[in-house]
């Protein structure tokens, strides 16, 4: 019983943390957190990691007790975590796909949000979590009664580390953001060779300047050097971090891997790629707009402004401006 109370007190405070970080990151973009699909669903996952950090505690404080005849002990914790992490495991392709399709087809983000799409992503947000819930009671090869002791519980969690979506994914993103690298490696020279930083009151801010090619590749490269160079700039650390895990190949529990900062590392990466592919004037557009709290997209000047305002340029040398 000693392992086992160990085991729980190592799972509540993991929860816990990971409850408190998801918090923190909502609380601090909030006005973009429900501006999209992706923020709907992180607020939901942030809602539901703290609906079971709650139910664990009160689990494990009172031991054993019975709830509408039903006795609760405190392997009930492990219950709850298989059931979470399968449904977690399963969710990160699916969330990717939805929120790509929705910045898809809102780009470029200057319409309000109305009442209409706010009540098409409550009802795809529902339609997800029911549908994962439901995949992992019938689909799956989840049997609760297949797992009587906890020490089967925690080779459990072992074991489903190895079927996560996460490690797939993040390994896409990974190869997709080397082959921008090294696709754009001149613009990424000169613009780390031009670095200068500057402080303004209690902000401080990067300033990389580019000298653009107005007739390069239709446009299409310099604006994906200047869209790589804003999500690595901001999102270097969480990039580093997750080269780390892939290379080392650290295990991470399912219920883990799903959290507010990898959404909304993923968030960055699909508004900055949607962004690129359509290739669209959006120097007009406040950053208040674009549903990310994270990189700052509004680009200055823009480099289609350029082509339109200069049509008898070949180049010209602009500014990448990056705030935190």
């Amino acid at each position: 019983m000693d392992v086992v109370t160990e085991n729980i007190s190592s799972i509540q405070l993991a929860l816990g943390v990971k409850a408190l970080l998801n918090l923190s990151v909502i609380g601090l973009n909030w006005q973009v957190m429900h501006k999209s699909f992706m923020g709907y669903f992180c607020i939901s996952l942030a809602f539901l990691d703290l609906v079971q950090i709650v139910n664990t505690s009160i689990i494990y404080w009172f031991t054993n007790f019975a709830i509408l005849g039903i006795h609760i002990t405190i392997y009930h914790i492990y219950l709850l975590l298989q059931i979470s992490t399968l449904t977690y495991s399963i969710l990160h392709w699916p969330v990717f796909i939805i929120a790509g399709l929705d910045y898809y087809w809102t780009f470029p983000f200057s319409k309000p949000l109305s009442l209409t799409r706010k009540a098409v992503y409550v009802a795809s947000l529902a339609l997800v979590w029911i549908s994962a819930v439901m995949y992992v009671f019938f689909i799956s090869d989840y049997d609760s009664e297949d797992s009587s002791s906890p020490m089967e519980h925690h080779s459990f969690f072992k074991y489903k580390v190895i079927k996560s979506q996460c490690a797939s994914l993040s390994l896409v993103v990974l190869a997709v953001i080397t082959c921008v690298v090294i696709y754009c490696r001149s613009g990424f020279l000169s613009l780390f060779k031009s670095f200068r930083g500057e402080s303004y009151t209690e902000e401080s801010s990067s300033f990389f300047f580019y000298n653009l090619d107005l007739d390069e590749g239709y446009l299409k490269k310099p604006i994906l050097t200047y869209i790589a160079v804003c999500f690595i700039g901001t999102w270097f650390p969480f990039v580093c971090l997750q080269s780390v895990i892939m290379v080392f190949r650290i295990d991470v529990l399912p219920y883990l891997e799903l959290n507010v900062p990898w959404l909304c590392f993923l968030n960055s990466f699909l508004i900055g790629a949607v962004y690129w592919h359509l290739n669209q004037d959006i120097a007009g557009l406040k950053h208040c707009e674009i549903p990310d709290g994270f990189c700052n997209w509004i680009f200055s000047p823009n480099p289609d402004c350029i082509k339109k305002a200069l049509p008898d340029a070949t180049s010209v040398t602009v500014a990448i401006i990056i705030t935190p």
